[in-house]
């Protein structure tokens, strides 16, 4: 049974990890819209608020799928995903269907955030790649 529990938290690390990476190969593959983006929701510093934003999503990601120091690289993106749902998936300021997609995007954050709590105060299993 133990086997089985490590598999699923394997399995399910790199699942988490899989969203923080492809976001930052994403960002990095479209850097110039994502700082009009950015600038369109009034971030500061934007192309150094995107560096930082890739690097942490990549070293965070990596950690928790490769399950090296895996509880700081939970807790880099718990650090990260809070205030960019806050910033970024603002629904409670739009209405009709950009209402919608935001909350839908911010609840997504909302249930990352808790798996990433999960892996902050559980670990990772004893598998590690």
């Amino acid at each position: 049974m133990d086997f089985l529990k490590d598999l699923a938290l394997l399995i399910g690390r790199i699942c988490i990890s899989a969203l923080f990476v492809w976001a930052a190969m994403e960002k990095l593959i479209n850097w110039k819209g994502t700082v009009e983006y950015m600038k369109k929701k009034r971030l500061p510093l934007t192309s150094l608020a995107l560096s930082l934003a890739v690097l942490i999503q990549i070293v965070g990601g990596l950690s928790i799928c490769l399950g090296y120091q895996i509880r700081f690289g939970a807790l880099l993106l718990i650090l990260f995903i809070v205030p960019a749902a806050l910033r970024f998936h603002d629904f409670w300021n739009l209405e009709g269907a950009q209402r919608i997609t935001e909350k839908t995007l911010f609840m997504k954050d909302v249930a990352v955030f808790g798996s990433l709590l999960l892996i902050l105060v559980w670990g990772g299993g004893r598998f590690v790649l």
